[in-house]
């Protein structure tokens, strides 16, 4: 298999997990919702949420000893605007993804940690969720953004392989 899958492959695995995390927490978060949804309370919501968890962060890390780092975190040809933007947002992918990831460790071992700990792990995981929500909203808006200046570009044939129109 390729080595140019590698970077695709895993925004889809993010893309995927971050869905069933998002929805199943959801359910968890709110419990009148999951009463709509489920009837009540749902072993499957919290059961897909953790097993999701792991996912999220294994998957990746699969794919990245599978293909190699220099195919999932490629260097760009140039520093422009839109590659720090790029680089800023892996940063912030790995970042959060690594606090949800200890978070979410710390809440499915409630058992074993103590109340203060599960207390700011509960805390943090439900504001990191906040700023994920804005930050995927802020990531489809770039996208779209981008779509639009490139659709522009290429109608003006200042697209490198897109002819004048």
């Amino acid at each position: 298999m390729s080595s140019k899958i590698a970077r695709p492959l895993v925004h889809t695995v993010h893309l995927l997990t971050f869905t069933v995390l998002f929805l199943s927490g959801l359910l968890l978060f709110v419990p009148d919702l999951r009463a709509a949804v489920t009837g009540g309370y749902s072993l499957v919501a919290r059961e897909s949420h953790r097993w999701g968890g792991v996912a999220f962060f294994v998957l990746p890390v699969v794919i990245t000893l599978r293909f190699g780092v220099r195919s999932v975190f490629v260097r760009p040809a140039e520093r422009t605007l839109r590659s720090l933007w790029q680089g800023l947002h892996v940063a912030l992918t790995l970042t959060i993804g690594g606090l949800f990831s200890v978070t979410g460790l710390v809440l499915w071992g409630k058992r074993f940690v103590s109340e203060s700990l599960l207390e700011r792990s509960r805390d943090l995981h439900d504001w990191l969720t906040y700023v994920v929500a804005i930050l995927v909203l802020l990531h489809l808006v770039e996208i779209g953004i981008a779509s639009l200046v490139n659709r522009f570009r290429s109608a003006a044939g200042t697209v490198e392989g897109h002819p004048p129109a």
